[in-house]
């Protein structure tokens, strides 16, 4: 079985092309909207990587990442802020106080071979490889 990864953020195009490179290295891709979206897809779906975008309507990604850091069944899911904000990281770790930092900060748009080696280093290649 091949590992999911939940993608959670508000551009189509960011989605889609996230979708499309995974899928076609053999992961199965589902994706959110929004915060919210992103909390119910994750509780469902139990994914095996998320990657977060930070900058969101209905509920940011700091306050899903939160959420999910402190759920008991998805907590331990590693995740990648996936920003265009990046450069503001230390500037964001005083949001992570409560709960263990992300596992990576991805700028965007994200370098093709990059993605795909920080998603095996963190979840490893997926069963179809």
């Amino acid at each position: 079985m091949s590992a999911t990864i939940l993608v959670v953020d508000d551009e189509l195009d960011v989605r889609t092309y996230l979708r499309t490179l995974l899928t076609k290295q053999g992961y199965e891709v589902v994706m959110a909207a929004d915060g919210e979206e992103g909390l119910i897809m994750a509780r469902e779906n139990k994914p095996d990587l998320v990657f977060l975008d930070i900058m969101m309507p209905k509920k940011t990604g700091i306050m899903l990442y939160r959420r999910l850091k402190k759920d008991p069944e998805i907590g331990g899911v590693p995740v990648v802020i996936l920003t265009g904000l990046s450069q503001y990281r230390s500037f964001f770790a005083q949001d992570f106080e409560e709960v263990p930092p992300p596992e990576a900060f991805v700028e965007k748009p994200p370098d093709r071979e990059d993605l795909l080696r920080l998603v095996k280093e963190l979840i490893g290649a997926a069963a179809d490889d």
